[in-house]
């Protein structure tokens, strides 16, 4: 009988080894929570707060960090951040700031989902690459029916409309036939043509956006699959990043006038930042000033 009952128990080991393998999802669980009591974030809010730090901005500390890591400080930090706001009133630092935060902090564990599920981000690259080449096929085909009896326009089409193979071939012929069809789009008859043969703005914009979803699909699979943190997610995680610098700034500003206030733990990847920035800026300083840079390689001696 015992024999019996191990037999029965094996599959259920392996079943849970292959549960084990999958990668738990994680969740802003402080963030979601504190946003159901802070104040709603409008278009026109999230407009002027995204326009506090480019892309560039974001990416340069983004990428000098793991995602993981900056949600685990920032859960942190939101968590102490909410205590302070709920006592006192800081003239500088709003709660519609605030969820703007938390807001992001949710994004960012969206982000980090994203990239763990590697086999999820295969399948969905494949299914883009299949609706990619379809958008291909009929772009081109909608070109010749507009460009019949124009022999020049012919050729560009058949130049720009190679089966693709890869990925990075399906893009670059989308983008060429894609440029023809706005071309064709600039005068008048050739407006009058494309409309006829289905090439309408709003399409044409529908092309522009597989492309895009294209390109990003290709990035987060060759990131993920190597470990790495993928642009989006840099992107969001350094705009976390520069959002919890902003509170932590005003928030010490806030406590020299009243020092019950207590700050926020910046966290390990905000220090790290904080600490490059600072130096990347020193050294900038020096180099403006002629001050030789004591980390630089010293000239061979002659």
């Amino acid at each position: 009988m015992a024999a019996k009952k191990k037999a029965k128990a094996a599959p259920k080991k392996a079943g849970a080894a292959k549960a084990a393998a999958t990668p738990k999802a994680v969740e802003a669980k402080v963030a979601l929570r504190l946003l159901e009591t802070l104040p709603p974030i409008d278009s026109k809010r999230r407009r002027l707060y995204l326009k506090a730090f480019s892309d560039d901005q974001c990416m340069d500390w983004g990428s000098a960090t793991k995602a993981a890591q900056v949600l685990a400080d920032a859960e942190r930090f939101i968590g102490s951040v909410a205590p302070v706001l709920a006592k006192k009133s800081v003239p500088t630092y709003s709660k519609h700031r605030f969820a703007w935060l938390c807001s992001l902090v949710t994004e960012l564990a969206d982000a980090v989902n994203a990239d763990q599920s590697v086999d999820d981000a295969k399948l969905d690259r494949k299914g883009i690459f299949v609706r990619g080449d379809k958008l291909r096929r009929r772009l081109a085909d909608a070109l010749y029916a507009a460009a019949h009896g124009d022999e020049s326009l012919e050729a560009m089409i058949a130049s720009r409309n190679d089966t693709p193979n890869s990925q990075s071939s399906l893009e670059t012929s989308l983008a060429g036939l894609l440029q023809l069809a706005t071309n064709l789009r600039r005068s008048d008859d050739g407006e009058l043509l494309a409309d006829d043969v289905g090439l309408t703005a709003e399409f044409l914009s529908g092309v522009t956006s597989s492309m895009d979803a294209l390109e990003a699909a290709n990035e987060r699979r060759f990131d993920a699959a190597g470990g790495k943190d993928s642009a989006d997610t840099n992107r969001i995680e350094g705009r976390v990043l520069r959002e919890m610098n902003f509170a932590a700034g005003l928030l010490k500003r806030a406590k020299d006038e009243d020092r019950t206030i207590t700050l926020p733990p910046p966290g390990t990847a905000l220090t790290a930042v904080r600490s490059a920035s600072g130096a990347s800026k020193a050294k900038a300083k020096a180099k403006a000033e002629g001050i030789p840079d004591p980390d630089a390689t010293p000239p061979p001696e002659s």
